[in-house]
């Protein structure tokens, strides 16, 4: 419908039955009666009249009956400029045969300026109609015009009067159609010629500011924010309307590209200990994207001991306690992007369990057994045993335990040579064992000799008794031949008995000595030899 400002617009519908809900909208809004605005019923005829119509009445006219609905389009135009153009045609002389050739071109200028501008070209020689949009802006305006053939042009006629024209709103900016990826934001943008409220529509329904919908206006700029467009919205028309104005978009939603971040060698290389727990994680660049988690090429599900995470962009897999057969190689795969893991699960460090310092220093009688036992933390350790420095290699008279985590030295019958520094060795963990050669113990008077011998002659040694250090006296000499280290006492006495040590570098040889009183000197000698490497 198109009409003249200041006229009535009246619209009429029928429906089929009485008593209907109605509505009538107005660019998407719903119109309620004012005194420029009557909305009337009678029986199944309804009636909607705008009173006195100006250009801003313009727009979409929607009449809604339950789920049917009619809409029109109302067009109000301004005022209009008649010029009748007698008066051009008598100051342009014709001939007859060309006067249906005539172009006719039409000036306005602004009141205040001296510049005409043309606004109208028209073959029409009876009127001219000039809308408020043919001006740049609003003001009073003043027109002519003028009529040109081929043989020339006629001098100009001049509108009598001023009109007051006013540009209708215009799109300056007008909406893009939109490509995004599920999940993300959908931005769409309008800007227009003057400051006007508008109104966003999906797919015909009005949207409203909220959570997933963001409506903002700053002056002339229209913008509306789909936030995480759901797959549904796919090929959704996007419609903005303001007064005398109209405009539409499509938003298209592609499927995510699923694809894995990157991550450091640090990240997918995993080494850890039994018992410890594994996490293995990834970031995809979508929070909807399908993972699926594969260890040496069979595919993982969640099971005891065994948990697979899925958090916005992260995806985890969790081992609550590791052992050695979780070692291997495993990917996450996102259709054909493939993120690879290695795993090694290791045995924690091996340690000896304490024991008793009298375990450790051992003195045995000669063709006497001796066991030397250590505890490791595992049983899956190998241990080794050395004397001196030199591996122990099992023989008729030695033999090498393994029993569990116990680690067992057995000597059947201990010889002279036998003494010496034990050690166990676990991993890079060992334990040291000293053994010494005891003899018989000496009677009071009886001299008592002991004996070690070095590896090498320039080393020193150190005599100590108890603890403290054994000074040479009349009763006592302290040796040195070569590898060959003696301390001597001349004339045991009860309170000689003790434990002797010869120390050289941090290497311990230790003896004990037990003295018997006795009223007769029996003129015997305890000889107490040993051999220190």
């Amino acid at each position: 419908m198109e009409v003249m400002e200041g006229e009535n617009a009246a619209f009429f519908v029928e429906v089929e039955q009485d008593d209907m809900d109605i509505c009538w909208f107005k660019d998407g809004l719903q119109l309620q009666e004012t005194h420029q605005t009557i909305i009337k019923s009678f029986g199944k005829t309804h009636i909607l009249v705008f009173v006195n119509t100006s250009y801003q009445d313009s727009g979409t006219i929607t009449f809604m009956a339950g789920r049917s609905t009619t809409s029109s389009k109302l067009r109000v135009k301004s005022e209009r400029i008649h010029t009748w153009l007698c008066e051009a045609h008598k100051l342009f002389y014709l001939k007859k045969r060309d006067f249906l050739k005539i172009t006719h071109l039409m000036y306005y200028q602004e009141v205040g300026s001296q510049e005409w501008q043309r606004c109208l070209t028209t073959e029409t020689a009876t009127s001219a109609e000039v809308l408020g949009d043919s001006v740049p802006c609003e003001g009073d305006y003043r027109f002519r015009i003028c009529c040109v053939n081929k043989y020339g042009r006629s001098g100009h006629v001049e509108f009598p009067k001023v009109v007051h024209l006013a540009p209708g709103p215009k799109i300056k900016t007008p909406l893009k159609n939109a490509v995004v990826t599920e999940g993300e934001d959908a931005v769409f943008s309008t800007e227009l010629s003057a400051n006007l409220i508008g109104t966003w529509f999906l797919n015909s329904q009005q949207l409203q500011d909220s959570g997933l919908f963001s409506i903002t206006q700053s002056k002339n700029q229209h913008t509306l924010r789909i936030h995480q467009v759901p797959n549904v919205y796919d090929g959704a028309e996007i419609t903005f309307i303001a007064t005398g104005v109209r405009d539409s978009a499509t938003l298209q939603i592609k499927a995510p590209e699923e694809k894995f971040l990157p991550m450091s060698e640090m990240d997918t290389k995993k080494t850890t200990e039994v018992g410890n727990p594994i996490v293995l994680y990834c970031e995809v660049s979508h929070p909807t994207a399908n993972v699926q988690w594969f260890k040496d090429g069979q595919e993982l599900h969640v099971e005891e001991g065994l948990n697979i995470q899925s958090d916005g962009n992260m995806r985890r897999i969790v081992i609550q306690s590791a052992e050695y057969f979780h070692s291997g190689v495993y990917t996450c795969q996102s259709n054909n992007d493939i993120l690879t893991f290695n795993v090694n699960v290791e045995a924690p460090p091996v340690s000896f369990k304490e024991i008793m310092q009298e375990e450790r220093q051992k003195s045995a009688m000669e063709l006497d057994p001796v066991v030397l036992t250590c505890e490791l933390s595992r049983p899956d350790e190998p241990a080794y045993w050395f004397k001196d420095g030199v591996a122990v290699l099992q023989s008729d008279n030695i033999t090498i335990q393994s029993e569990g985590t116990m680690k067992r030295l057995i000597i059947r019958s201990a010889a002279l040579p036998d003494a010496g520094m034990y050690t166990c060795q676990a991993g890079d963990q060992t334990m040291s064992f000293s053994l010494s050669r005891s003899n018989k113990s000496a009677m009071e008077l009886d001299p008592v000799v002991l004996t070690c011998e070095l590896s090498r002659p320039d080393e020193p040694a150190y005599w100590f008794k108890d603890g403290v250090a054994v000074l040479q006296s009349d009763n006592i000499t302290i040796q040195s031949e070569g590898t060959m280290k003696r301390l001597i006492i001349r004339s045991a006495a009860l309170p000689d008995a003790g434990m002797y040590t010869c120390q050289a570098g941090d290497q311990t040889m230790s003896f004990s000595v037990n003295i018997k009183g006795n009223s007769r000197n029996t003129g015997s000698l305890l000889l107490l030899e040993s051999y220190c490497i």
